[in-house]
């Protein structure tokens, strides 16, 4: 056996973050650590990476206990990570970020000969074929994921612990991915992978274990479990998506807010649609499409070269994100950590960001009545916090997407733009955002959804809109909605080239 957990436990002042979880791995296996945001999967890896050390349990190595102090000794051992947030250092060189804390020397001089060797031999193997003297800064994503591969491969890594990996990747990159990892399989290289995505568990991974709420719920082999049983083992209960239409008799003929000829070079090209009262728009597009360039124009984050807005009937002049809130639109932007939340303030500091007026007192904020609208705002929410008074960057992905959206709440939004509401986060979260979505049509507010993921907004919404490089291919209907012909107009096919060729 690789590596062998048995019984971590991991306390936290009024947090228990891991009870009796055990785990283990051995060469040449991809095994999947899948559970809710908040569930213990981070905190599993830190400990088995050396990042922070556990209250009770032991790790064993090659059958032998070991106990790190952070992560270099880990590394000493083979135990390598490679989180979302990738740990490159974009001002220095491919070959120095591949060597970067363990640089090779010779008689007091760094021996550049041999880094430089070892360095191209790998990345030949990754098949990067960027120079070794480009700036890390300069690469792509894709790109810059392969050299953190190749900093795990360069300390001789036997076991590589990979967080997220593919959630900034288009779908050839990650094919490409998962081509290098069944690669490193047959090398004998052991793989821990953490998706929220499942069928990439299904595709690549070998075994499985479940954790729920900082406790190991089971394990299996992937061949003997499906999507469906692996839900319900995530969640403790079956998702029932058989009438997802309850909200639908809200949707009313009231036109909430139409947009003419939005233009925005390169981005935007006579953009038009419709959103009614009651009703779920989804947007769908690939990258690039000018998907989130709409809603930020919509919402007056950018300046439009021309065209028209009108909201509730009326020809509006959205110059700014707070006349936007003023009108009783609300924006969930696609990067929550940078553009939503402020990682450093409290849960209830952000939460009521968009409202401070409301909470005025004689001398300044009444911290009282603010804390109160905060915790009455997360408690309509579910958001999970042990304070609300510690920061938001704490909190796990889908508790700090549902603090974003309890912005919007308390903003008085009737009109709520959600770019990308469910990216990186659990399906038990993507749940509460959908019955909120629901929730929110359901009382006569409306919403424009924007998701990578089709079949999502073929779940959750009413009308689908097509966008490709900045133009309209085409408007489905519900009762129209296909999933193949909906991804074709993604791509930038018309409905007569779809007819032409079926």
């Amino acid at each position: 056996m690789l590596l062998e957990v048995r019984g971590v436990s991991k306390f936290y002042p009024g947090v228990k973050a891991l009870k009796g979880v055990d785990f283990n791995i051995d060469a040449g296996e991809v095994v999947a650590v899948v559970g809710e945001n908040g569930a213990g999967k981070s905190t599993l890896m830190k400990i088995i990476a050396g990042a922070i050390q556990p209250n009770q349990g032991e790790l064993l190595v090659d059958n032998e206990p070991v106990s790190f102090s952070g992560p270099l000794e880990a590394q000493s051992r083979g135990i390598c990570t490679i989180y979302q947030e990738l740990m490159i250092v974009p001002e220095l060189s491919v070959v120095e970020n591949v060597f970067l804390g363990h640089l090779k020397e010779r008689r007091g001089f760094l021996n550049w000969p041999v880094m430089r060797k070892e360095a191209q031999a790998i990345l030949d193997r990754l098949g990067l074929t960027a120079s070794l003297d480009a700036k890390a800064g300069d690469l792509s994503v894709a790109e810059q994921q392969l050299i953190e591969i190749a900093k795990s491969l360069s300390r001789k890594s036997r076991l590589l612990i990979m967080d997220e990996p593919t959630a900034s990747l288009s779908k050839e990159e990650v094919a490409n991915l998962f081509e290098l990892v069944r690669s490193l399989k047959a090398d004998g290289i052991a793989v821990v992978l953490i998706t929220h995505h499942l069928h990439e568990i299904f595709e690549i991974c070998d075994r499985l274990i479940v954790l729920r709420d900082g406790e190991y719920v089971g394990a299996s082999n992937i061949k003997d479990i499906d999507e469906a049983g692996l839900v319900e083992m995530m969640l403790g209960h079956k998702v029932e998506t058989e009438d997802d239409s309850r909200h639908r008799a809200a949707i009313g003929d009231e036109i909430v807010l139409h947009a003419k000829d939005l233009t925005r070079s390169p981005y935007l090209d006579n953009i038009n649609l419709t959103l009614r009262r009651g009703e779920v728009l989804g947007i769908a597009g690939l990258m690039g499409a000018g998907r989130t360039e709409l809603v930020r124009a919509i919402y007056g984050a950018d300046l439009l070269d021309s065209g028209e807005l009108s909201i509730n009937g009326k020809l509006t002049y959205v110059g700014s994100p707070r006349a936007a809130l003023d009108h009783g639109l609300g924006l969930a932007p696609e990067d929550r950590k940078i553009q939503g939340l402020v990682l450093s303030m409290s849960i209830g500091q952000n939460t009521t960001l968009p409202s401070l007026a409301s909470h005025g007192g004689t001398l300044g904020i009444n911290l009282a009545k603010e804390n109160r609208a905060a915790e009455e705002l997360c408690k309509r929410l579910f958001v999970k916090y042990a304070d609300i008074n510690h920061a938001v960057g704490t909190l796990s992905g889908g508790n700090q997407q549902k603090v974003v959206l309890a912005k919007l709440l308390g903003a008085g939004t009737d009109i709520y733009l959600l770019d990308e509401p469910t990216r990186g986060i659990d399906i038990g979260a993507k749940e509460a955002i959908f019955d909120l979505i629901w929730d929110l049509t359901a009382q006569g507010n409306s919403v424009i959804i924007i998701s990578s993921v089709i079949e999502e907004l073929i779940r959750v919404c009413d009308r689908i809109m097509c966008l490709h490089l900045g133009r309209v291919t085409q408007t489905y209907d519900r009762g129209d909605f296909d999933l193949s012909r909906i991804m074709l107009n993604a791509m930038g096919k018309t409905s007569e080239d779809i007819e032409a060729v079926q």
